[in-house]
């Protein structure tokens, strides 16, 4: 049975001038990378970053989007990714890949489409508890993936 994959992007700021700071996807294995993003600077990245976003770290640290967006169109190509809809998931990937003037070879769809069954609100509240159960972090974007996956996987389970 293939495996869903996820995918979560930490925004800078809540704010409408938002660009991505970090991304997590996971790969048909059920592996999982994840990867801070170097600004671009068109996104005016001094300017438009909450208390918590260290800019300098992401400068440090981060990757370029060029290279995330060619890693994430070499994993994820031809395959439907879900993501859970609550933050702005899809104008942060948009961002990414307009930095590189690119698409992404993959489509985004909400996780609700993965569990027809299920209400949101199901699926978030089962994604929290497997997240407490596990000590799982939902602010950092590589366990909201881990947790999404845990929750497909006990779902499939319960279906056969």
């Amino acid at each position: 049975m293939p495996t869903a994959l996820f995918l979560d992007i930490i925004p800078s700021s809540p704010d409408d001038g938002m660009y991505p700071t970090e991304i997590a996807w996971s790969l048909e294995d059920g592996q999982l990378k994840s990867v801070l993003i170097l600004p671009d600077d068109d996104w005016e990245p001094w300017d438009n970053a909450s208390y918590e976003t260290d800019v300098q770290h992401l400068f440090d640290h981060g990757e370029t989007p060029a290279d995330i967006v060619s890693e994430l169109n070499d994993d994820l190509s031809g395959h439907t990714v879900f993501i859970d809809g609550l933050d702005d998931d899809t104008k942060l990937l948009e961002l990414l890949f307009e930095s590189c003037n690119q698409e992404p070879d993959f489509e985004l769809a909400p996780v609700t489409e993965l569990f027809l069954d299920d209400k949101l609100e199901t699926i978030l509240r089962l994604r929290n508890e497997v997240a407490a159960t596990r000590g799982l972090d939902l602010h950092q974007c590589a366990d909201t993936v881990k947790s999404l996956i845990f929750v497909a996987s006990e779902r499939s389970k319960k279906e056969l």
